[in-house]
């Protein structure tokens, strides 16, 4: 289902695709390449590879941020802005975000802790849609790659179609689709 996600989106990044996988977490991104052209490949990791990030978005901080995480020892392997989220979360967790000034929607996987952390920005330029069904959490930057892939049924919610009817649009976290919610801007989500 990852690879059908992602080729789902092949037109938001036509760059190339990136995928780390492990027996419960699968994250994958495909890549329009802007900073970093050469290095920047998503996922991204940290020393260790025990610390996987797909991210979406431009961090505008980012040269502040890394001369501070190599002052405090950590190894950056690319030129991406992305590559700092990693370092930041080796150094404060889940409280990374605050550090970062940017546009972004992100997904961390921390494999020494069993955890992922998905993310976006304060103004919530950068989408990030949720679909949870059983003990599965799909997520993507486009509804179409929720609904392309086949994770999430096309079925129209009569909520998100009523908030759009009383308002013009439909507000976060609702959708037009039945089972899928944005996460709020500002918001992460910590699983």
């Amino acid at each position: 289902m990852l690879r059908n996600l992602a080729a789902a989106l092949v037109h938001r990044g036509p760059d190339g695709e990136g995928f780390a996988e492990s027996d419960h977490v699968a994250i994958g991104m495909r890549r329009l390449a802007i900073i970093d052209l050469k290095g920047g490949w998503q996922p991204l990791w940290n020393e260790d590879n025990s610390i996987a990030l797909v991210a979406n978005g431009e961090i505008y901080n980012f040269v502040e941020l890394r001369r501070e995480l190599e002052l405090r020892g950590h190894h950056f392997r690319t030129g991406s802005d992305c590559e700092t989220i990693i370092h930041l979360y080796e150094e404060y967790g889940a409280d990374c975000v605050h550090h970062l000034r940017g546009m972004f929607a992100f997904a961390l996987h921390d494999r020494r802790n069993n955890k992922v952390l998905i993310a976006r920005d304060r103004i919530g330029e950068k989408p990030l849609y949720l679909a949870a069904s059983g003990n599965r959490l799909v997520f993507a930057s486009e509804m179409r790659g929720l609904i392309g892939s086949g994770a999430v049924p096309f079925v129209m919610d009569p909520s998100g179609i009523n908030q759009y009817l009383h308002h013009g649009f439909i507000p976060e976290p609702f959708t037009a689709v039945r089972g899928v919610r944005k996460l709020f801007g500002g918001h992460l989500l910590e699983v």
